[in-house]
């Protein structure tokens, strides 16, 4: 497979990459040089900031409240400095 670059300097993915890869009309996508290679990374876009840390944190049991564990953190980090 191979594509020609145009005017300006643009390409065209062909569609059964952009498929594949979800990568839609005004998707982001990272290039990169790379031991003499040229990469695209798409840019994964999320709905609200939080959902990207979506389970980037393991933690041994399920929390049923993260909001209030965070807030009971917090309150406890606060009374330290205090104390």
């Amino acid at each position: 497979m191979h594509v020609e670059v145009g005017k300006e300097g643009r390409i065209v993915l062909p569609k059964e990459i952009r498929e594949k890869r979800q990568i839609e009309e005004k998707t982001r996508i990272i290039v990169r040089e790379r031991q003499g290679e040229i990469v695209l990374i798409p840019v994964k876009r999320y709905s609200t900031p939080t959902q990207s840390l979506l389970g980037s944190v393991k933690v041994s049991t399920p929390i049923d409240d993260p909001k209030g564990l965070a807030r009971e953190h917090a309150a406890r980090k606060a009374l330290e400095g205090i104390e």
